[in-house]
């Protein structure tokens, strides 16, 4: 996996001979006009949301973006290079993950492809960007603190119960379907309400402002977090869910998935006068 931005001289892996097993990784749109025939040869290209990340930050959320689009499996062994953007970046870091096994960095074991076969990889990146959106912007300056609960929402429903009346009940399907760019800015006011959403397998979204009545056993209590967090892996504990959670006091970005968790970002920094999008 290879941080592009970084390069010195983006794009200097045109001239390798053999590109089949190289995923190329930016943040910057203008990559998107390399040749299709050559992106073509990669074993994949992924774009990131364009918020400022540490290289940690830069290799998580490359390899979990990955790991959702398929392009890598959780038994792979992944060597990811990356380095500083500045003074027109430094490829200086390279790390070997064998991912089976890795636990500091991340764990992919949650992110299975059973669940990728429920949930479309393109929700679970979607409510992940989303996510990265608010922890960045927030409102005012602060993260703004939120849960998302994706997938298994039938059972998901009948173990939470609504705080206020539901702002999505009665509008169409296509109108609430958090794969249209439109709905982003609706969800990110309502995630100022207190309680999770709960989103549907196919990216509907159900319901706001819901209370998650499930939480883990004294077993599965993970110190340092909070109800908020608690209550995310609860419900993933009970349910074959995923849940993703921003941070209000940090900013944290995290997934849940089988109880504890699998992913944890650190609030990142948008670069000066650059969007998210």
């Amino acid at each position: 996996i290879l941080f592009d931005d970084a390069a010195a001289d983006p794009g200097f892996w045109k001239d390798s001979a053999d590109r089949s097993r190289l995923i190329v990784v930016t943040q910057r749109p203008e990559t998107e006009a390399y040749p299709r025939g050559l992106l073509r040869e990669l074993k994949g290209f992924v774009r990131l949301p364009a918020v400022k990340l540490t290289r940690l930050g830069q290799i998580k959320l490359s390899v979990i973006t990955c790991v959702t689009e398929g392009l890598i499996e959780g038994m792979d062994k992944v060597v990811c290079l990356t380095g500083a953007m500045r003074d027109g970046g430094s490829l200086d870091t390279v790390i070997a993950l064998d991912l089976a096994n890795e636990t500091e960095v991340l764990s992919t074991t949650g992110i299975s492809r059973e669940l990728l076969l429920r949930v479309k990889p393109e929700v679970l990146e979607t409510v992940l960007s989303i996510a990265i959106e608010l922890s960045v912007e927030g409102r005012e300056g602060s993260a703004v603190g939120t849960t998302f609960v994706i997938g298994d929402h039938e059972r998901v429903d009948r173990l939470s119960r609504a705080l206020i009346m539901n702002p999505f009940k009665g509008y169409p399907e296509d109108a609430r379907n958090i794969l249209d760019d439109g709905v982003h800015e609706t969800i990110k006011e309502f995630a100022l309400l207190d309680g999770a959403f709960i989103i549907r397998e196919d990216g509907v979204v159900m319901s706001a402002g819901v209370h998650l009545d499930a939480a883990l056993d004294s077993d599965g209590h993970m110190p340092g977090l909070g109800c908020r967090h608690m209550a995310a892996a609860g419900i993933t504990d009970v349910t074959d869910a995923v849940s993703i959670t921003v941070s209000g006091s940090t900013g944290m970005v995290r997934i849940f998935r089988k109880g504890r968790v699998v992913f944890e970002l650190e609030r990142p920094q948008r670069p000066a006068g650059r969007p998210l999008r």
